[in-house]
């Protein structure tokens, strides 16, 4: 699906508005196919996307965590702790450490 291509690309700006205005599909019709065809919401596979480029960033990198955070669309650094705990289980610097 093209969605998923947009997502790889823009993970860290992107939005779901945008997806639709430059794919020519409604914004809510194109909601629901991606939930209905994937079982994710768009905000779900933006977050595994991120998510995902934060583990790979901490292990071959060693940029702060701060910059990490930033370099894939995450300004609240709080917030970015929160998800990627949730997601790993551990902190983003235990996780480097490991």
């Amino acid at each position: 699906m093209d969605i998923l291509r947009y997502i790889e690309e823009n993970y860290r700006n992107g939005s779901l508005s945008e997806a639709a205005s430059l794919l020519h599909y409604d914004f809510y019709w194109l909601s629901h196919e991606i939930k209905n065809r994937t079982g994710k919401t768009y905000t779900e596979h933006l977050q595994e996307k991120r998510l995902s480029q934060a583990a790979f960033l901490l292990k071959n990198t060693s940029l702060p965590v701060e910059d990490i955070a930033n370099a894939i669309g995450y300004e609240n650094k709080s917030y970015f702790h929160r998800i990627f705990s949730a997601k790993y289980g551990m902190t983003p610097k235990k996780y480097r450490s490991q």
